[in-house]
């Protein structure tokens, strides 16, 4: 029995869910022989569908609500699943209102739009909060998290290779922080150059894999991807990798490293968004991970530690 899977904006997971059948259609073609395959689809009922996170460096961002659709669907929910009229809050484990939204129609085309935040709301960490929506003919959906505490950055070396031109940078990036101990912890590294307003310049790439953690044969930490600190036993994470950078015109100042310690449920969704995008036709079908009570999405939270280096 096929799988139901939710969408936000793109339709790409129907596409992928056909897999088992084509590939039952393929059998047929190669045994010579035509065969009618019956594949027995239940009935769906659509529920909410939401991605959101609370970020301390990015607090109040725009939420879209959308609605599930079954596998056989076509692929524009992101222009025909959008839910207008919910009722959204965040609350804090006192029940007191942190955050409201309310549904914004796009400036250039008003079919189209998403929830915007009516206050300023800075979620703290170690706090726990509460997302609760609801709209009507849907179930009310709800996703509680606490927010992950902050980690610092111990250190961080950045050492340019010798050759650069003027429109991009290069080198070798060392980062390392202490892994909380006695617990599970998630997380992801971002670096960005910054002009000497602060203002942030082009964009960074990994040139190469980073260095084996402490010579170990393990998953390496990728820039820009979640990880877990499973492998971490001597409380000490480092990352070591050649990077570079597009600069654009202005000159950089400063190199800046973010480092997220995120939720596992975010970590888990994160990474099951990763397998579902792989391009293996042989890839049984699956759903996203959620943490949405009686709907589809992730809510997730994001502490965030930043350090800045000279260049």
């Amino acid at each position: 029995m096929l799988q139901y899977v939710y969408a936000l904006f793109l339709g790409k997971q129907v596409k992928n869910s056909l897999v088992g059948i084509w590939v039952l259609f393929l059998a047929g073609a190669l045994a010579g022989c035509e065969t009618v395959v019956e594949v027995e689809v239940p009935e769906h009922t659509p529920k909410l569908a939401v991605q959101y996170t609370l970020n301390t460096d990015d607090p109040n961002k725009n939420m879209f609500v959308g609605r599930s659709q079954p596998v056989l669907s076509n692929d524009e929910l992101w222009r025909t699943g959008l839910v207008r009229d919910a009722s959204i809050t965040i609350k804090d484990i006192a029940g007191a209102v942190k955050q409201q939204f309310v549904f914004t129609p796009n400036e250039y085309n008003a079919e189209f739009g998403n929830y915007t935040p009516t206050g300023w709301f800075v979620p703290e960490p170690g706090q726990q909060y509460t997302l609760t929506i609801s709209a009507p003919n849907f179930e009310t959906v709800q996703s509680t998290l606490t927010m992950p505490a902050p980690v610092p950055v111990v250190s961080t070396t950045f050492q340019p290779d010798s050759k650069n031109g003027r429109f991009n940078l290069s080198g070798m990036l060392r980062i390392q922080f202490n892994d909380l101990p006695n617990q599970q912890d998630n997380y992801r590294l971002m670096v960005q150059l910054l002009d000497n307003t602060g203002k942030p310049l082009g964009y960074a790439f990994s040139t190469e894999e980073n260095d084996d953690i402490f010579g170990e044969e393990i998953e390496q930490i990728e820039l820009y991807k979640v990880f877990d600190d499973g492998w971490a036993n001597q409380g000490v994470i480092t990352f070591s990798g050649k990077i570079g950078f597009y600069t654009g015109d202005n000159p950089p100042t400063q190199l800046e490293v973010v480092l997220q310690h995120v939720t596992r449920d975010l970590f888990l969704y994160e990474r099951s968004k990763d397998n579902y995008t792989e391009d293996n036709p042989f890839a049984e079908p699956l759903n996203l991970y959620s943490n949405i009570q009686n709907g589809y999405g992730n809510f997730g939270g994001i502490t965030v530690t930043k350090f800045r280096i000279r260049l």
